[in-house]
């Protein structure tokens, strides 16, 4: 279990799914909340490989007005929905798809503010694949914010952003690509 960092959730236990993800580190979702918090506020958020769903749901307790969850894992998108619900947590939409599915769901998606990209890190073609279809698709807001973590190394092609900042929390390397300043 892990627990919800700050807002209206604060201290707020979730569950995690018993294998095949690693949710993200109580000072890494600080960190990634922190470069955020300007866009936070009324945000709309897409949790594309949601796991547990702790960074949708954080941003939830800190103000966005939904989170769209998605996890091709039947049994974790199950799983977030039961965090919802345990937090009586509404504006939260939970779906179970494969990925590029997902995002190719044309004229059914809003527009994101913030979109996170945390895929298994074996799955190294799913962050420059979902970044394609994020910017082709117009499901990025023009001030919107793609949060890309992972481990090692990967490829994405950041050109169309206006700001590009990379952080490193042990093994875990977070990139976070701002459309606006």
């Amino acid at each position: 279990m892990i627990k919800v960092i700050a807002g209206k959730y604060r201290s707020r236990n979730l569950l995690t799914p018993e294998e095949g993800t690693e949710p993200t580190k109580n000072r890494v979702r600080e960190a990634i909340m922190s470069a955020l918090s300007d866009l936070i506020p009324g945000a709309t958020v897409l949790d594309l490989f949601a796991g547990s769903g702790a960074l949708g749901i954080e941003c939830l307790s800190r103000g966005a007005s939904s989170c769209y969850f998605n996890d091709a894992n039947v049994m974790t998108a199950k799983l977030v929905k039961k965090n919802l619900e345990t937090l009586k947590e509404n504006n939260g939409i939970v779906s179970n798809q494969d990925y590029l599915a997902y995002l190719n769901q044309k004229g059914l998606l809003p527009a994101f503010d913030i979109v996170f990209l945390d895929p298994p890190y074996a799955l190294k073609e799913a962050y420059q694949e979902s970044l394609l279809l994020l910017l082709n698709n117009g499901l990025l807001k023009e001030n919107g914010a793609i949060v890309f973590e992972y481990e090692g190394g990967i490829s994405v092609d950041v050109t169309a952003f206006a700001k590009v900042k990379e952080y490193t929390y042990g093994k875990t390397k977070v990139l976070i690509a701002r459309k606006s300043l």
